[in-house]
């Protein structure tokens, strides 16, 4: 890891620019590991986020590199929906493309087409929650987000019935955001 660090640091200060970071805290989480799996109290404990969050820190100290921290909130959602399959990146790294942005001041939109005509005037940050919450409760995955944009928005009768399970495009409706979904392949869904 210091390796890394080194690295980064030495880029940063040969361009010239800034280094930016979520300002993660497990405290919470770490203080009510008895309730979740074991696997996942296992992943909190070796996540040294703390040590790498010290070591840039002393490392841009040292070198004089700006080190921005900033907020982490829905980093992974946005970068899902609005860079991973318009560029053709990774989650992680549409997540970095957010992280980097919010260390500019640059705000990120929900699309249009995922807002309820009643949600327009609300501040950004609900409309991500509710879009973050639909993913997660649907356990859809990050594959089948990856090309929701190319295919035509509906307002679906019902949410996700069984048998049709690949991820096309997310619509609002009726007080809700819902995934339409189609399996299958002879389907005109796209523009």
């Amino acid at each position: 890891m210091r390796n890394i660090v080194c690295q980064v640091v030495k880029l940063a200060k040969f361009f010239e620019c800034a280094i930016a970071i979520e300002s993660l805290d497990f405290t919470k989480k770490k203080s009510k590991m008895s309730s979740d799996s074991k696997v996942y109290n296992e992943m909190l404990i070796l996540l040294s986020t703390g040590m790498f969050r010290e070591a840039i820190l002393s490392r841009c100290t040292r070198f004089g590199v700006e080190l921005i921290k900033v907020n982490p909130a829905f980093t992974s959602v946005i970068g899902m929906i609005n860079y991973m399959g318009k560029y053709g990146l990774s989650s992680g790294t549409a997540a970095a493309l957010v992280i980097g942005r919010r260390a500019l001041k640059l705000s990120e939109k929900i699309p249009q087409c995922l807002l309820r005509p009643e949600d327009v005037n609300k501040y950004d940050w609900s409309h991500w929650r509710r879009v973050a919450s639909f993913i997660k409760l649907n356990r859809i995955r990050r594959t089948q987000l990856f090309q929701w944009r190319k295919t035509r928005l509906r307002y679906p009768q019902q949410l996700l019935t069984s048998d049709l399970i690949k991820g096309c495009a997310i619509a609002p409706g009726n007080g809700k955001i819902f995934l339409e979904v189609c399996s299958n392949t002879r389907c005109k869904n796209n523009f």
